[in-house]
């Protein structure tokens, strides 16, 4: 699960007094994650609105000691988020393969058009 959790964006969410609710959520003054794509926009706009809450970004293996990351983890349990995370890698892999061969052609059609100068 620890792969998975790397090619996470989780939000790091810390109230300035000790309990807070926002946007359907609760949250602490030791700090919640969340995973990013667990709040639809609005959620999110509230969420970065409200001045009592401090909002952090960062790879899921890099969320600090102390923190609350029980939300996180029941999201990356969830069968749909590792479905459609496994989605997203062999999307990405797709994507790179892709690449990787445009930039080859490509290669070789312009040592083609070079040669014949």
């Amino acid at each position: 699960m620890s792969v998975t959790k790397a090619i996470i964006t989780a939000i790091v969410i810390t109230a300035s007094v000790p309990s807070f609710r926002r946007a359907g959520f609760g949250f602490t003054d030791t700090g919640t994650a969340f995973a990013k794509d667990e709040f639809t926009a609005d959620q999110l706009k509230a969420i970065h609105a409200e001045k009592k809450l401090s909002v952090r970004e960062m790879p899921s293996d890099a969320i600090p000691e102390g923190i609350d990351t029980a939300p996180l983890d029941r999201y990356l349990a969830h069968p749909a988020t590792k479905a459609a995370q496994e989605e997203k890698a062999a999307a990405a892999k797709k994507t790179e393969s892709t690449t990787a061969k445009a930039g080859t052609k490509a290669s070789k059609d312009t040592g083609a058009e070079n040669a014949g100068a």
